[in-house]
C-alpha cells in the first residue's frame, strides 16, 4: 500500500533516491518470496529424485505412515491415526527418514520383552511362538525367539519374524504384543514389553 501511495512521488525524486527505493523494495520482496522459493525448489528436486513417491510407506520424525500427496510446496503424510502430517519440501529434504517401501516390500518384525527370571523359559517360549503365529505373520516363515540378554531381576527375549508388507508388520506388532499379554497373564509369568526402534509417535 505504501509503494503504490509513493508511486506518484518518485518522479519528484532524485535518481539517487529513486533507486534506494527500488532496492530496499528489491530486498523485501525478497525476503517475502524466500520460503516461497525454498519450497518450490525443493518440490522440483523431489519430484526428480524420487526419495518418496505418492502410497510410499515411511517412518519420519518417529511417526509412521504413508505419503498422501506431493505438492510443489509441501509433503502430505498420512500417519497410523490416519491425521496428516504437513511438511514444507524444504524442510521435508533436511530430514532424515526411513522409506520402507524402497527395496523389499518385506519387514522383519521383532518384539522384545523381559520376564521374572524364575519363570519357565520352555513355556515362555511357546507361548511367544503362540502369540506371534497369525494372519500376518509371512507364510512358510518359522518365528524365531532368542533370550538376549541375563539382568539381575529379569530375562530379556526376543521373538521375531517377517511379515510380507509394511503394514502387516505394522499389524504383526500390535497383535503379537496384544497375545503376548494375554497368554503371559493366564499363564502368571511376569513381564514387561520393550518398544522397538521402528514405533508410532504415540505407539
Amino acid at each position: 500500500a505504501g509503494l503504490f501511495t509513493a508511486i506518484p512521488f518518485l518522479s519528484t525524486l532524485s535518481a539517487a533516491y529513486v533507486s534506494i527505493v527500488a532496492g530496499a523494495i528489491t530486498v523485501l520482496v525478497g525476503i517475502a518470496a524466500r520460503p516461497f522459493i525454498e519450497n518450490a525448489i525443493a518440490g522440483i528436486v523431489i519430484t526428480l529424485s524420487q526419495p518418496i513417491r505418492i502410497n510410499d510407506t515411511v517412518v519420519i520424525d518417529g511417526m509412521y505412515g504413508t505419503v498422501e500427496k506431493i505438492t510443489l510446496f509441501y509433503t502430505i503424510i498420512k500417519v497410523w491415526n490416519w491425521r496428516r502430517y504437513h511438511i514444507p519440501n524444504n524442510k521435508f529434504l533436511q530430514k532424515e527418514f526411513e522409506n520402507l517401501t524402497t527395496g523389499e516390500e518385506t519387514e522383519w518384525v521383532n518384539i522384545s520383552f523381559h520376564v521374572d527370571p524364575t519363570s519357565d523359559m520352555e513355556l515362555v517360549k511357546t507361548l511367544a511362538n503362540k502369540a506371534i503365529e497369525n494372519e500376518y505373520l509371512l507364510k512358510n516363515e518359522k518365528p524365531s525367539f532368542w533370550v538376549t540378554g541375563l539382568h539381575q531381576s529379569s530375562v530379556e527375549c526376543w521373538i521375531a519374524g517377517w511379515a510380507e508388507t509394511p503394514s502387516d508388520a505394522w499389524e504383526l506388532r500390535a497383535l503379537t504384543r496384544e497375545k503376548i499379554a494375554i497368554l503371559f497373564a493366564k499363564n502368571n509369568i511376569g513381564f514387561q514389553l520393550v518398544k522397538n526402534h521402528i514405533e508410532m509417535k504415540h505407539g
